[in-house]
């Protein structure tokens, strides 16, 4: 009688684990989260409306203009859908997407650094891979991705273009920089013998840039 009751009670156990298990959120949900407290205007929720839209697409077509499959793509694919075009400006600065569009929101005054980020930000990364082939850890500015959901804690989600799992969305927390299970791999492994010192997306991070304000000039 006790072997049988210890028996019910291992599964018993056993069924709370497993169901408690299914219940945790995956990050990579093509339903982002909105924290209320936040509150967002109607460009944000607009820009957070479209990072839905391109999450896991193959080719970015808005209004039959065509956009990279690449970081800088997908941000300024997801801000074209919402109105704001960052690619025409780009023709005065020199360099690659990434450096183009940190000089745009450098000349705008939209840049800023802190550890509350917003919907809608635009992240920009250094040292995110051997950009220069020196095997070096210094390359400023090789990537890009935007907020599209944050909340008081620092928790924040933003999409980007993985170049392995296409359009996705990954997570980050400046407040907890160094928590694995709350900031997304960044630095790509390939080039190097395990991680960098600095690796994941709150390592990595240079600024973000509240590009949805440029509707505001």
């Amino acid at each position: 009688m006790q072997k049988c009751s210890k028996t019910i009670l291992l599964l018993f156990l056993t069924l709370f684990f497993i169901s408690s298990c299914a219940t945790v959120p995956q990050i990579d949900s093509k339903e982002p989260t909105i924290d209320p407290s936040t509150g967002t205007s109607s460009v944000q929720e607009d820009l957070i409306d479209s990072a839905r839209w391109a999450l896991g697409k193959k080719t970015l077509v808005v209004d039959g203009r065509k956009f990279n499959m690449d970081c800088s793509g997908v941000v300024m694919a997801v801000y074209y859908k919402s109105g704001i075009d960052l690619l025409s400006p780009l023709n005065q600065y020199s360099g690659g997407g990434v450096q183009r569009l940190y000089g745009f929101m450098d000349d705008s005054h939209l840049l800023y650094k802190q550890p509350h980020l917003a919907p809608g930000d635009i992240l920009f990364w250094d040292n995110t891979y051997d950009s220069n082939d020196d095997g070096k850890i210094n390359d400023p500015l090789t990537h890009i991705g935007m907020v599209v959901s944050s909340d008081s804690q620092g928790n924040v989600q933003y999409i980007h273009h993985n170049y392995r799992k296409g359009i996705v969305l990954a997570k980050m927390n400046l407040l907890d920089p160094d928590n694995v299970k709350m900031n997304s791999p960044m630095r790509a492994r390939y080039a190097e013998k395990g991680h960098a010192p600095l690796w994941l997306s709150s390592h990595l991070l240079n600024q973000a840039a509240k590009g949805y304000l440029l509707t505001e000039n």
